[in-house]
């Protein structure tokens, strides 16, 4: 299959473009570009090119994780991890998601973002989403089907396609499936290692007909809501239709760990991107769950809490959930003095669980009433097939044998229970509930040890019971 995309020159992406740069002059879009293999970069458009057209779509996709995909440091390290642990059997498993057009163009499942291709440092770019006209069975694993020399697959069924480039509407770019072929990996080693779409395929909002997309690409993160309405393209003498614009930020909760990105050459910029994206993962999460109630009976010292998850297509936390750290912290101060806390961190930053350097080293004790949310990854040693083995718990999924999850399904609310020791009348007992998209100790494994400190904790919710008002 060929490249058949119409394009304009490349544009220099060292600051943010605005909504009026750049407009193609009336006949700079109206020859074909180069329609070489593509395995020769010159058949891949740059997202720049869509974005002489597409000025607002393209300044929220390179502030997006789909466009750091292919950049981020931690990716880079976890695959290299995989690669190097499986003698290269992994191939491009990871690399298949997170720089698409560069596994399409034949660069091994090794290859880091210093050695990819401009292109392939894109990540998922336009021609990802845009000219992928089916997907294999099952879902999941890099399941498009892309035809390069078919339209641009867009939402409309009226589509403009008097300049620049062919189009029509998509059988599958409106579809959860377009998502939930990379953001469902299974498989390696003959594990599930995320399930966000097989959740929504049993979700609550399937059952009612949304889709990721409502969530992932409207104003408001983590909720369906009214999206603006105006021309989705902007270009010099032509007059385009009003058309409801779809945020191309796709917002979860990951974010940039690169000072430099997403603008290389303007690190206020980017540091503005960054901020703004962390507001926005922020409304994300807060839409995702919340503290439903908690008491304390003072009659047996138990403190009742409800942690409810307000997301009807997939679980609370979902992805990578390996990685993903929801859990509720318990503080009980009762006459200026911390008499019990629960869901606190060791001095390297980390929950005090199995995991925690403190713990296995005696510094700390384990937190015993700890309530996260994560998956465990792990391994058992021995004979499973009479029962007699050992478990232990891994850092990384493909170090185990199975994953035990323990977030919350869509809707639901999960009781909680804590025994706290005897406190006076006047005691203050502070509840929160705090998400991170990473914990300290695998950047460790991974010898990133600089980023840990700007791994950021969000607050979610938080409830104080009794204490001065």
């Amino acid at each position: 299959m060929l490249l058949m995309v119409f394009g304009c020159g490349e544009k220099d992406d060292s600051g943010p473009p605005t909504s009026d740069s750049g407009s193609p002059s009336s006949n700079a879009v109206l020859e074909p570009s180069d329609t070489g293999h593509p395995s020769d970069y010159g058949g891949f458009e740059s997202a720049k090119q869509c974005g002489e057209c597409h000025p607002v779509q393209f300044s929220e996709w390179s502030q997006s994780m789909h466009r750091y995909a292919a950049r981020s440091p931690v990716f880079d390290e976890m695959a290299a991890k995989a690669f190097r642990d499986t003698a290269g059997g992994v191939g491009t498993f990871c690399t298949g998601c997170h720089s698409p057009l560069g596994t399409m163009a034949g660069e091994p499942g090794s290859t880091v973002a210093d050695e990819r291709s401009e292109r392939s440092r894109e990540g998922v770019s336009c021609q990802v989403c845009h000219q992928a006209v089916a997907t294999e069975v099952p879902i999941g694993n890099v399941s498009l089907v892309h035809d390069f020399s078919a339209p641009i697959q867009g939402p409309f069924s009226d589509p403009v396609s008097a300049v620049g480039h062919g189009s029509e509407k998509g059988a599958i770019i409106s579809s959860s499936e377009l998502c939930g072929s990379c953001h469902d990996v299974f498989n390696f080693p003959g594990l599930r290692i995320e399930e966000a779409y097989t959740e929504y395929q049993n979700s609550p909002a399937k059952a009612s007909g949304l889709r990721c997309q409502d969530c992932h690409m409207g104003p408001t993160p983590g909720v369906p809501s009214a999206r603006e309405v105006g021309p989705i393209a902007v270009v010099e003498g032509l007059a385009l239709p009003d058309r409801p614009l779809s945020s191309h930020r796709f917002v979860g909760p990951d974010y940039s760990m690169l000072a430099d990105f997403p603008y290389a050459d303007d690190l206020a910029a980017s540091a503005e991107a960054q901020a703004d994206m962390v507001g926005q993962i922020q409304t994300l999460l807060s839409n995702a769950v919340h503290i439903e109630d908690a008491s304390y009976s003072a009659l047996d010292g138990v403190l009742s809490v409800v942690v409810e998850s307000l997301t009807p297509g997939h679980n609370v936390p979902t992805g990578f959930t390996s990685e993903r750290q929801m859990w509720v912290s318990v503080t009980v101060i009762d006459e200026g003095e911390t008499v019990y806390k629960s869901g606190d961190l060791d001095t390297f930053g980390d929950l005090r669980d199995p995991l925690s350097f403190d713990v296995i080293t005696g510094e700390a004790e384990l937190d015993e009433d700890l309530v996260n949310f994560q998956s465990l990854n792990l391994l058992r040693v021995g004979d499973v097939a009479i029962s007699a083995f050992e478990v232990y718990e891994t850092v990384f999924p493909f170090d185990a044998d199975y994953i035990w999850r323990r977030s919350l399904a869509p809707l639901e609310a999960r009781p909680l229970s804590y025994q706290l020791p005897a406190m006076g009348a006047s005691a203050r007992i502070e509840v929160a509930l705090h998400y991170r998209n990473l914990p300290p100790y695998v950047l460790r494994a991974l010898q990133l040890d600089a980023y840990v400190d700007q791994l950021k904790i969000f607050t979610l919710d938080e409830v104080v019971i009794g204490g001065e008002k």
